[in-house]
């Protein structure tokens, strides 16, 4: 399975977009640009979680505690 991107400048083009890959069988969803920053920050952070290279006092240090 493939996905594919597109984004539209107005409602009238999403609107197109998602009723084109409905009459194709395809799934479409339309999603905010802020959705995918917030997805992508979050997959990051994630990440960041399972790693053990810092300390707690540089982490301190840097929130200014």
């Amino acid at each position: 399975m493939e996905t594919i991107v597109i984004e539209a400048k107005t409602k009238a083009d999403v609107k197109f977009w998602l009723d084109l890959a409905h009459k194709t069988g395809a799934k479409a969803k339309a999603i905010d640009t802020e959705e995918i920053e917030d997805l992508h920050l979050a997959k990051l952070i994630e990440k960041g979680m399972k790693t053990d290279n810092i300390s707690r006092e540089k982490v301190m240090k840097v929130l200014g505690r």
